[in-house]
């Protein structure tokens, strides 16, 4: 039996992610798989190769010929409740936003991960956020970095979660209050502005409100597919949701969700969610936050926005592994505006 080990595939000009795989005769996902599994951040495979990338890591038996991948059956339901991890997890997040094919902007972090207390009643797991990135560079525009400090005070952050995955309450919500009433007069003093003052009087609100604050964090893409209720014992179920519209506000995604019958070559449970939005308003309706609409509506142009994520579990403990997600929203007869979100255990 040959020995498989992790080597260096050389990048050469011209090469593309697809075209790779297809000469080492992979998927594309398995290829990001394996190589994100080693690679450091800025090194990291999303949708495509990083431009300084040179080489990729792949296993040794991918230059050999490979026989037909063995298949294993996975057993669905309880077998989907989480497992807890107390050895830490970092898991890179990065959100870009395209008009069309032309990337706007780029945000991306790295957040820790680890479960607190798990039994059959109480299950809470911790979330710290490192340092954030807008387009490669830390926060430069003034109110880009006092919503990044008000931001500091949620973290770490202590989540009560349910078997399907779900929060159910912040349990360390009095302490990041605490956090939050000792750096809100600092704050003030040092952003005198009036638009400075509207938005951390609008912080003090959801810091003082655990229900509010939980609200908030519904708004972040990671929380949001993160904490989905994707531990289910049915292997395909449909259901609503709220989800980030153009990352500003909540609306109401219909969701069908299926469990792939099988591992992945590595060893990986996926589940796949098709979502399609149910809001009949208009975009700026949302966007203005209108709930009471006119009676007269004629000619309405209702929201036209679709979504794909697939979620990549850890067989060995049915943690979160891999979330890539992709919604596309029509703005315009010519005008297409795309979210995708990837997040990816370091």
């Amino acid at each position: 039996m040959s020995i498989i080990y992790l080597t260096k595939y050389p990048i050469k000009e011209g090469d593309t992610l697809e075209s790779v795989a297809e000469k080492l005769n992979i998927e594309t996902e398995y290829l990001k798989e394996v190589h994100n599994a080693k690679a450091g951040f800025w090194d990291k495979i999303r949708s495509r190769f990083p431009k300084h990338l040179t080489e990729i890591y792949v296993y040794s038996d991918v230059f050999t010929e490979q026989s037909p991948e063995k298949k294993r059956k996975k057993e669905i339901g309880i077998n989907l409740i989480p497992i807890p991890f107390y050895t830490p997890k970092t898991y890179g997040y990065t959100l870009e936003n395209y008009e069309g094919d032309r990337l706007k902007n780029k945000i991306h972090y790295e957040i820790d991960t680890v479960y607190k207390e798990n039994d059959y009643n109480l299950k809470i797991i911790e979330i710290n956020r490192k340092q954030v990135y807008i387009n490669h560079k830390m926060p430069d525009v003034a109110i880009e970095q006092l919503l990044d400090k008000i931001a500091q005070n949620m973290f770490p952050i202590a989540l009560e979660i349910n078997d399907s995955g779900v929060i159910i309450a912040i349990a360390n919500h009095k302490e990041i209050k605490k956090r939050w009433l000792a750096s809100k007069e600092e704050l003030m003093q040092y952003y005198k502005k009036e638009q400075s003052d509207t938005i951390i009087n609008k912080a003090d609100l959801y810091f003082n409100n655990e229900k509010q604050l939980r609200g908030m964090l519904s708004n972040n893409w990671f929380f949001n597919l993160f904490f989905k209720p994707i531990y289910r014992n049915s292997p395909e179920i449909q259901y609503t949701t709220k989800l980030p519209f153009l990352s500003k506000r909540l609306v109401e995604y219909e969701i069908k969700q299926t469990l792939e019958d099988v591992y992945t070559k590595s060893g990986k449970v996926i589940i796949n969610h098709i979502g399609k939005i149910t809001d009949h308003r208009t975009i700026d309706e949302v966007l203005q936050n209108k709930t009471v609409l006119e009676k007269e509506r004629p000619n309405i142009q209702y929201i036209q926005s679709e979504g794909n994520v697939q979620y990549k579990l850890n067989s060995s403990d049915n943690s979160m592994f891999s979330i890539i997600g992709t919604f596309n929203t029509k703005m315009s007869n010519d005008k297409i505006n795309k979210v995708q979100i990837e997040i990816y255990q370091q």
